[in-house]
């Protein structure tokens, strides 16, 4: 008899997840992609205009929600950065005006935070992090960027 609820507990268990995994995938769809810029590395440090600021994108109302509470304070008070997963390309968005990055953050694999592992700490740079960012880590978050605006979709 134990064993017969062991197996039922551990199949309501795999199904409870099925759902829930799939429900949050429908209501994502139906959000709206938003944008957010972030600056990134003074010229001061890095010395290149292009790697000042990039662009997010993100249909995750979770994101959204705590992209719109950093900009609802003071830039001097915000401190949280965006981390997570990155891809190749500049996703049709990750640009600083006519300069497009080599890589981007994956649409719904981000999310405003606190604090990082340092290894995905640094500039986002336009290439020269490409390789370790992208290729070995595959996220990123580097502790000095802040949100700066919400934009409407780059062209």
């Amino acid at each position: 008899m134990k064993y017969y609820f062991s197996k039922l507990f551990v199949l309501f268990l795999v199904i409870s997840l099925w759902v829930s995994s799939c429900s949050s995938d429908d209501e994502n769809s139906e959000i709206p992609i938003r944008y957010f810029r972030f600056s990134s590395c003074s010229t001061d440090t890095h010395g290149n205009w292009q790697d000042t600021t990039f662009i997010a994108a993100t249909r995750n109302m979770k994101v959204i929600e705590q992209c719109l509470k950093e900009l609802s304070i003071p830039k001097e008070e915000r401190s949280k950065f965006p981390l997570g997963e990155i891809d190749g390309g500049d996703g049709g968005h990750n640009r600083n005006g006519p300069h497009s990055f080599s890589w981007h953050f994956k649409e719904d694999s981000w999310e405003m935070v606190e604090v990082g592992v340092e290894i995905y700490d640094g500039c986002a740079y336009t290439d020269a992090e490409l390789g370790n960012f992208l290729e070995n880590l595959g996220s990123y978050g580097g502790w000095e960027n802040r949100i700066v605006e919400e934009i409407v979709a780059p062209n």
